[in-house]
Formats: structure tokens, sequence, C-alpha cells
């Protein structure tokens, strides 16, 4: 899809778009600059593996938990980690 880009560098996110992100109102995103693309993506304030709000440790621009690098930390090669939900934690 190609929008125009206005003279303060807005573009506005078609309705499909914010309805699958579940944008509504004001809400922080997250953009990327990679090569010659954007990412434009919802911002995540949480574990990037569980989604927990606390404990958190930023590596980059993205966030862990300190029990999901535990985990991490001790995982043994061949293992298969899933995400845990915060209500299993």
């Amino acid at each position: 899809m190609i929008r125009k880009v206005d003279e303060l560098g807005r573009i506005v996110l078609p309705i499909e778009y914010r309805e699958a992100l579940k944008i509504k109102g004001k809400v922080d995103v997250d953009l990327k600059l990679e090569d010659d693309k954007i990412t434009i993506r919802k911002a995540v304030f949480g574990c990037h593996l569980c989604g927990a709000a606390t404990n958190l440790v930023r590596i980059g621009n993205e966030c862990f938990c300190k029990s999901c690098i535990q985990r991490l930390h001790e995982a043994k090669d061949g293992d298969i980690l899933y995400p845990l939900s915060i209500e299993h934690r």
C-alpha cells in the first residue's frame, strides 16, 4: 500500500492495519530502520517471550524478564523452550 508523507513527515496508518494490531487512540509504536525499509510495530513494554512487566532487562530494543533469562541460561543443547504466559509463572 502506498501512502503520502506530509510536510511534517507523518503518514496515516490504514484503519485495517490499526484494527489488526488493536491500535486505538494514542498508542506507542516501535520504528525500526533496516537498510531501505522502515518497520512499524505496536510497542511492547514487557518481556518479549512471556509478556511479564516486571524484573525486565533490555537487550537492544527488546525486553526480557529475569525468569526467561534464567530459563535460557539453564537450557541445554537441543532443548526446546516455549514461552510461558504470565499466568504460568
